[in-house]
């Protein structure tokens, strides 16, 4: 709660000092603690979720209406064939992983809230971010609030690394590294070709990534993809020919582009044509480079004859400027990397749609990407049928991916927002989050969820009982970023002073990033390869990084979890809002609840709560059959 008497100073800290507690108020830019008159500006994101949330979506819907001599920043931005680019843009795509600044947009948004409530005389801004300066500054200079920035101490000097020298570089440089980068890898899709893929009222089109396969089954050449478990079976013996359109993306199965092209060779060879893969970066031939090229061109040109667009990156009824945070992610959607990314795959869906004989229906895995709207454009402009999109993984409150302003998701004027026929969410606990926010005309279907359907599995044979004292087993989630993970290690390492010496702890780290063991030789870590569901069973605690949604495996499975939150941005773990479930942010913290909640209660939390789990998929029968 915040009082609302004016206060003569706010401060707003940014610096790894520790900020004064001298009964002025103060809001940390990080961090989730609070003491004294030391306030948590995370920790007020959080208790304001919502109105932060619908504020941003505002925002954003604002900016591609925004008119710049008199056309919408949408119908500026189409391309010659009608799909407007803005929608390939990260400011679209709301990922907080490739644009962190959503997470400082919604953090600027939170304090102007609170300057509001507090009223002070003065603002102090202690920070060395040059960007949150101009936010603030430009803030307080509209409310005729008086203004310091006091600069925090640096950082010692230290030599540029590779990565750093090439952020340093103009982003028309970056954009053409990258896709000199991307057509080298995608050089052996090119070797392996285009497949002869089945039409006719039988077959199904499936669009998905080639990572998460199954090593057993691929090794018999038989597909088998954790993201989509139990439902090539279902086809098969339905006897419904399936096109698999495969992203490639790096895994264990498959660590390079020469390995994926092995196995899906195999796959073709054993199913005799009732299962057919290729991979979508088959489809970028020279004079496709070309065209690609020539849009990128465009869009520089665009974004400098646009610049008068930066107005719009103040928020209606807003004091603040999001320009100074956002811009990067603008200009690396005109110009940088991401921009010709976005291109390349308008380009690809379009050779592989049109390559594609007439399929009756699609279904691709759903994450609001800027891919998923070249698929559904292209999907549409060559004529196919029914589309749906699948919300494979869990629905979480802050990932903006899957959230819109309802003007927004409202079909309006010649270059509307690409959109799926139908959405599936698997389960009760992804419809109450994605319906969330209002959405107009969007049609919505539950069905079984196919990643999760080893949870019946699981439960069964975990019968769960409190654990007797003793040494305990603590079962490390690792995240699909290296750098989480590390947090996570790091944390547990600091904690296990505080534990019981034989304390085991164990790390299931993410394929696609492992970890070893040597790196962390305090911790007594044991690196588990199985599968999710083997590494849980013998486990009494799961410590879970703040992103991973393997957390939800986790406590369904019925062991508990702590989530060791994130001191950078906001809470973004899957079990934000439910009970049971320990929120921590300190080592000392970190300790304390793993020995608590070993030694807790029986967890008896019902998966159908979460999931739909029948494993017979009657749902999926019915949704392909029609």
């Amino acid at each position: 709660m915040i009082d609302n008497d004016p206060c003569p100073r706010l401060t707003l800290w940014d610096s790894q000092d520790a900020p004064p507690d001298d009964g002025s108020p103060v809001y940390g830019w990080n961090g989730h603690a609070e003491t004294g008159s030391v306030h948590s500006l995370l920790r007020y994101a959080e208790q304001h979720g919502e109105q932060l949330r619908r504020k941003y979506l505002a925002w954003v819907h604002d900016v591609g209406a925004y008119t710049v001599d008199g056309t919408r920043l949408i119908d500026h931005l189409a391309l010659e064939d009608g799909l407007s680019y803005w929608w390939m843009t990260l400011l679209v795509e709301q990922s907080p992983w490739k644009s962190p600044a959503i997470v400082d947009a919604i953090r600027v948004l939170a304090f102007e809230e609170i300057v509001l409530d507090r009223r002070p005389a003065v603002v102090t801004l202690v920070s060395r971010n040059r960007a949150l300066h101009e936010v603030v500054r430009g803030l307080c200079r509209g409310l005729g609030i008086a203004y310091e920035w006091k600069r925090a101490p640096g950082r010692p000097w230290r030599r540029m690394n590779a990565g750093q020298a090439y952020r340093a570089w103009p982003y028309s440089v970056r954009a053409l590294i990258g896709l000199a980068r991307q057509l080298w890898m995608q050089r052996p899709f090119t070797r392996l070709g285009r497949p002869s893929w089945s039409g006719g009222e039988r077959s199904v089109f499936f669009c998905s990534y080639f990572d998460n396969i199954d090593s057993t089954s691929a090794g018999q050449g038989r597909f088998l993809s954790y993201y989509w478990d139990g439902l090539p079976d279902l086809m098969r013996r339905a006897g419904r020919c399936t096109n698999w359109l495969q992203i490639f993306v790096p895994d264990p199965v498959a660590p390079d582009g020469d390995a994926a092209s092995r196995l899906a060779r195999g796959f073709n060879r054993t199913t005799h044509e009732q299962e057919t893969h290729g991979f979508v970066e088959s489809y970028l031939g020279w004079r496709g480079v070309r065209r690609v090229l020539v849009r990128w061109l465009r869009l520089v040109v665009f974004s400098w004859r646009l610049r008068a667009v930066r107005r719009a990156f103040c928020p209606q009824g807003s004091h603040l400027s999001l320009w100074p945070i956002m811009r990067q992610d603008w200009l690396n959607s005109m110009r940088g990397p991401a921009a010709l990314r976005s291109l390349v795959w308008i380009e690809l869906f379009d050779a592989a749609l049109r390559d594609l004989p007439h399929q009756k229906q699609g279904v691709y895995l759903q994450e609001n990407q800027a891919w998923e709207r070249a698929l559904i454009y292209a999907w549409r402009k060559h004529g196919h049928g029914r589309l749906v999109g699948v919300a494979h993984s869990t629905v979480r409150f802050w990932d903006l991916r899957y959230f819109a302003d309802p003007r927004t998701a409202r079909p309006s004027g010649p270059h509307a927002l690409p959109r799926p026929d139908v959405t599936i969410l698997n389960g009760e606990a992804a419809r109450h989050s994605y319906c969330a926010v209002d959405r107009p005309d969007e049609v919505i279907v539950a069905c079984e969820a196919l990643r999760y359907g080893y949870l019946n599995r699981a439960r069964a044979e975990r019968q769960r009982a409190p654990r007797p004292a003793g040494a305990p087993r603590i079962v490390a989630l690792g995240d699909m970023l290296e750098a989480s993970t590390v947090r996570l290690l790091r944390m547990l390492q600091a904690a296990a002073p505080l534990m019981p010496v034989e304390t085991v702890f164990a790390i299931k780290s993410h394929p696609n990033h492992a970890v070893s063991a040597r790196d962390y030789p305090d911790l007594n870590l044991e690196v588990v390869t199985d599968q999710l569901e083997t590494a849980l069973q013998d486990g009494d605690v799961a410590c879970a990084c703040n992103t991973t949604s393997a957390a939800v495996d986790a406590y369904l499975a019925g062991v508990p979890v702590v989530v060791i939150l994130d001191d950078t941005t906001l809470n973004f773990s899957p079990l934000r809002d439910w009970p049971d479930v320990r929120f921590v942010s300190a080592f000392e913290e970190l300790a304390e609840a793993l020995q608590t909640v070993r030694l807790g209660p029986t967890l008896t939390p019902d998966a159908h709560a979460f999931f739909d789990l029948d494993p017979g998929l009657p749902r999926w029968s019915r949704l392909l059959a029609t």
